[in-house]
């Protein structure tokens, strides 16, 4: 049977689950829900396999999905048969039937999406909302939420995101190279003031025959596309105040199995039962490779992200790099640093939920074994609960000891770094050498020695570097017009001229206080790409305006070249043309509905009739004067003049 998954938004609420989403989020894992993050999301959201669910949520999903539910909540024994003979091209078209449907459901009635999707769900589950047979065969019935989901794909990709298991939420624009080109081109033009609903105009003139982007759409690939070229935009929106801002000053002043060698480490903390010569007693941070059954363990004040750090150095140089580790959820293993550090190895890291112990067993008994078999013979051990503590106190009699501090009452004798030699020592030549139980009586020194496939190491110069912390403040900084300001020093090199304004990782260098190592900033804030080595010039003397020099330079080259592309694509793309381009379009679409005319009547009124009378009279005192401009017709005065005439014609 194919697993469903269901993000955390559309568990909200339903049957069997919490009102709200945080619950879900903080909670879900305790309750054993399997969870895992949305491929391609970036927000870090989480989906939950349906069958890990409470029963009732189940029970909600298959009723919504029109599969058989017994009585108890269960799933029936014949679950309901739906043709997928086309791969999924009639579930997609009837999905698309579902939410166009919807549509015009809604939109008469003037309801909001959500109260809407609710009402339609259960009026399309008791009528069928007038859909096809076919369609209502195929989808009998379905919750308001995944009406909602279906609805926002089908803005975000079309129908191709209907189709069951497509999978993603990936856009149109990104499928397509002439609409990410287009849309490019015009953000280039125009950055300022280009908009979503201008840009799908521009689409839908250009590409009237594919599928278009929802306006949402744009507007978030517009989003993403704008952070992804910040420093390009600026070169070419705005190029003086670029310069000014971005051209660099430096002169100035768990679920897995162990299939093999290295495949799964669990590593665990704990408090040693030695107290030692100064009076502490101090952590342990180990590690055991679950194949082999090596382990090693670190002593350190307390467990915390350097001490966790310390520790897998020594693993990874003696034993090589892990396919995954497995950690509780304590704040030192899941702390930034030790996530960067196996970020940047490539590791996989499963945090197991609280209350836990049985999940990473082989560590755990690691460290009983050491504490039983190594700490009851050392000085300073102080029993592994009170009640031993309690035995080994009466030792002495109590006016023997009265008096005495617990140095001497446990006769406490070793050093810390004394104690790690103990425990170095009885991991690699006792532990380490003696037949194991779990190993079919090898010892785990000759079951690392008995594998024969690949094993990854290490350069340790490199890994010096991975595991130093970061540098205050999470190991971000932004790189200012002078350089990157890192605790009281200003550190410069040419590469980081391209990158003023940008945010970077920068961690120190273990060897020289002068120099620090800048990294991209990868995932969640993590180390990303190196991009180079950049020194404080009061520490180590370097010219600091041989630097600047040669750091102006890559940035107007970088400049230059983000000017190169906006130039090609708008030479391609015609941005300046994309208006006429939706004129022409909307001027054919227009052409294409011709209006009735309209049955019309003459509408009168006094003021009407009013104005129409001194019209009349205005036209009638203008004839004389048309009429002699013409010679056609006569006036009184002209009548007048032609009988004076006549009578006096004989004189």
């Amino acid at each position: 049977m194919t697993e469903r998954w269901h993000r955390t938004a559309d568990l909200v609420g339903l049957p069997g689950m919490p009102k709200v989403a945080r619950p879900i989020r903080n909670r879900g894992a305790r309750r054993n829900w399997e969870s895992r993050p949305v491929s391609g999301d970036r927000r870090g959201t989480l989906e939950w396999r349906e069958s890990s669910l409470p029963d009732e949520t189940q029970a909600y999903f298959r009723a919504a999905r029109g599969e058989p539910v017994s009585e108890d909540g269960t799933e029936a024994t014949e679950p309901l048969a739906v043709d997928t003979a086309d791969g999924g091209g009639a579930v997609a078209d009837a999905r698309l039937e579902i939410v166009t449907a919807f549509e015009t459901w809604r939109r008469p009635r003037g309801l909001a999406v959500v109260p809407a999707l609710k009402q339609f769900s259960t009026h399309y589950r008791l009528a069928g909302a007038d859909v096809s047979a076919e369609t209502f065969a195929l989808v009998p019935s379905f919750s308001w939420n995944t009406l909602q989901r279906w609805r926002a794909t089908w803005l975000d990709r079309g129908i191709l995101g209907l189709v069951p298991g497509a999978g993603g939420r990936g856009s149109v624009i990104d499928a397509d190279p002439d609409f990410r080109e287009n849309v490019a081109a015009l953000v280039f033009s125009n950055p300022n003031h280009v908009t979503a609903r201008q840009i799908a105009r521009v689409l839908a003139a250009r590409f009237p025959d594919r599928p278009q982007p929802g306006i949402d759409a744009i507007r978030r690939w517009v989003r993403r596309w704008r952070a992804d070229h910040r420093r390009e935009l600026s070169a070419v929106a705005d190029p003086d105040a670029h310069r000014s801002r971005r051209m660099p000053a430096f002169g100035d002043a768990a679920g897995m199995r162990a299939g093999g060698l290295n495949a799964l480490w669990e590593l665990d903390s704990t408090i040693a039962d030695v107290m030692c010569s100064d009076g502490k007693r101090y952590a342990l941070v180990a590690g055991i490779d679950v194949w082999s059954r090596r382990a090693k363990a670190f002593v350190t004040p307390t467990s915390h992200s350097a001490g966790i750090a310390a520790l897998l150095r020594k693993c990874l140089v003696d034993w090589g790099v892990p396919g995954w580790v497995v950690t509780d959820e304590g704040s030192d293993y899941t702390s930034r640093h030790v996530r960067q550090v196996l970020t940047g190895l490539g590791v996989g890291h499963t945090v197991l939920p609280p209350y836990s112990p049985d999940l990473k067993p082989f560590i755990e008994r690691f460290i009983g074994t050491l504490s039983r078999d190594l700490f009851t013979q050392l000085p300073g051990f102080t029993g592994h609960n009170v009640a031993q503590a309690q035995k080994l106190r009466n030792r002495k009699s109590f006016a023997a000891r009265r008096g005495q501090g617990p140095i001497a009452t446990f006769r406490c004798s070793l050093t810390a770094e004394e104690l790690q030699e103990r425990i170095d020592g009885w991991c690699e030549n006792v532990y380490g050498r003696e037949p194991h139980s779990g190993l079919s009586g090898m010892s785990p020194y000759l079951k690392a020695a008995s594998w024969n496939g690949e094993r990854k190491s290490v350069d340790p110069h490199a890994l010096d570097i991975l595991l130093a912390e970061p540098v205050s403040g999470g190991g971000t900084r932004t790189v200012q017009k002078d350089g990157l300001h890192v605790e009281g020093g200003i550190y410069v090199a040419a590469e980081l001229g391209p990158l003023v304004g940008e945010r970077v990782h920068v961690r120190r260098d273990p060897a020289d206080y002068g120099r620090v190592h800048v990294f991209e900033i990868g995932p969640n804030d993590t180390m990303g790409a190196f991009v180079c080595v950049a020194e404080d010039p009061v520490r180590t003397g370097i010219d600091r305006e041989e630097v600047a020099r040669e750091a102006r330079r890559l940035a107007r080259e970088a400049d230059k070249e983000a000017r190169k592309w906006a130039r090609d694509l708008a030479k391609a793309r015609q941005p300046v043309r994309a208006i006429d381009d939706v004129l022409a379009h909307a001027a054919a679409e227009a052409e294409s509905v011709i209006a009735f005319p309209a049955k019309t009547e003459t509408h009168e009124s006094d003021g009407l009739a009013a104005a129409a009378a001194a019209q009349d009279a205005a036209d009638e005192a203008d004839a004389p004067r048309e009429q002699r401009r013409t010679g056609t017709g006569g006036s009184r005065v002209l009548d007048a003049m032609r009988r004076f005439y006549r009578e006096n014609d004989d004189e």
